[in-house]
């Protein structure tokens, strides 16, 4: 048996969340689902071609309505103020729903 774990890609579609990894090799991004972590890829889309390794690693479990819990990794998120991620939050997903925080690097 072996140790190894399949990490999926992460998708950023997001052009905001998305130029925050780009610019600056890190970028904080919420999901509704846990997820694997590790060593993996990013796009764009769901389909969309590979734009570059990354890494995942998971940070905590957020209420993201709870300004307070995400206030700490706003900046590492690329948007001016809780208030944007938390439109964006709503915008990709349809609703405020409990998820998780994870933050992703490159080497680039």
């Amino acid at each position: 048996m072996s140790d190894s774990v399949h990490v999926g890609p992460i998708v950023f579609a997001d052009a905001i969340a998305r130029g925050q990894l780009v610019e600056h090799g890190e970028v904080v991004t919420f999901r509704t689902d846990d997820r694997t972590t590790g060593d993996t890829w990013w796009r764009e889309s769901r389909l969309g071609e590979k734009r570059g390794d990354c890494r995942v690693e998971h940070i905590d479990a957020v209420d993201p309505s709870d300004d307070s819990a995400l206030e700490p990794y706003r900046e590492l998120s690329g948007f001016d103020t809780v208030g944007n991620w938390q439109d964006a939050i709503r915008e990709l997903n349809g609703a405020m729903d409990d998820g998780y925080l994870y933050r992703v690097t490159t080497d680039e």
